[in-house]
């Protein structure tokens, strides 16, 4: 089994790493076996070199999208095993242009055909996948340049201690307006506003809905201001089984953990209750919530009735205790 795989997106960078070293070593071995002694890894400015002519550390680094020091300690190596010189420019001698040497330049008739076998080949497997990686690989660049990564990250886990400043508690009736709300928030945003009559039940007289059928009701409270910023139920069905139900989280309160906390809330409950399985019903549009219920053990299977109540229902999960 490969483990790396099993980390998801947090083995990207290793993964990727991987993948250029494994790529970097048979190139390597590609150019041995045909008398060629370069360094694989010199291949993104040897190549613009050749294409664009000379240039600078800073023009190479812009062009290339790598940094200045990357590309210093390249053409440090490059320099020394004489594959380019470094002189200054003739329009202006504070620039040191990097230029590709005579050496060089002999390379290039013995390499070209190695390069166009290379390209051939790494086309042919591109071109025989169901998504294309060089296609996903620069929409994801594009996304990560557009989005950043250290910022946002810092951010979310800013915001999630944020969350710990949220308290949970259950059932209160002065809460019951705050239920609501919540909930209607929930359906405006994403099925607007649609509302049935097991709706409107539940969310009109929670306590009747809810609570005088075994179940339980809880809130999540920013202790800061009082605020309610989040809730969920345990339904108490007539054949025994409990149901996850009518979690909303306020859209200013999403992806601190507040989703997550109501959800072990509820689940902390059912086990001390002895309930062995809970279910869900959700929507393929919910991908955050999903995402969620997955990460605590919830699995897709068939909805044991065919399907479900709600037309705005397509997956029916359920978490062994």
């Amino acid at each position: 089994m490969d483990y790396m795989k099993s980390f998801g997106s947090l083995s990207l960078g290793s993964r990727l790493k991987r993948l250029s070293d494994r790529l970097v070593q048979d190139v390597n071995q590609l150019y041995q076996s045909q008398g060629i002694n370069l360094n694989p890894t010199f291949f993104p400015l040897f190549n613009i070199l050749h294409q664009q002519g000379a240039m600078t550390v800073t023009e190479a680094a812009e062009r290339l999208g790598v940094s200045h020091p990357a590309i210093s300690k390249i053409a440090r190596k490059m320099q020394q095993e004489a594959w380019l010189s470094k002189t200054a420019d003739p329009a202006d001698e504070r620039r040191q242009l990097l230029a590709l040497t005579v050496k060089s330049e002999a390379l290039l008739e013995q390499i070209a055909p190695v390069w166009t076998a290379i390209q051939a080949y790494l086309d042919a497997l591109i071109g025989s996948q169901q998504h294309p990686i060089l296609d996903s690989l620069a929409e994801f660049e594009t996304l990560l340049q557009q989005q950043g990564f250290y910022a946002p990250i810092v951010q979310q886990l800013e915001r999630r201690n944020e969350g710990q400043q949220v308290a949970i508690q259950g059932w209160d009736a002065a809460l019951r307006d705050d239920f609501k709300r919540l909930n209607m928030a929930w359906l405006m945003r994403y099925f607007d506003g649609e509302i049935t009559e097991r709706d409107e039940d539940a969310l009109n007289n929670p306590e009747g809905y809810y609570l005088a059928r075994g179940g339980y009701i809880w809130f999540a409270r920013n202790v800061t201001d009082n605020r309610v910023v989040g809730c969920v139920a345990l339904a108490c069905h007539a054949d025994g089984r409990f149901e996850i139900s009518k979690m909303g989280v306020d859209e200013a309160w999403q992806t601190v953990g507040v989703g997550r906390r109501l959800l072990l809330a509820a689940l902390d409950k059912a086990r001390e209750l002895g309930v062995a399985e809970v279910f869900l019903e959700s929507s393929s549009k919910l991908d955050r919530a999903l995402q969620l219920y997955r990460n605590l053990g919830f699995r897709q299977m068939p909805h044991p009735d065919g399907h479900s109540y709600y037309s705005r229902a397509d997956i029916y999960m359920a978490l062994s205790l």
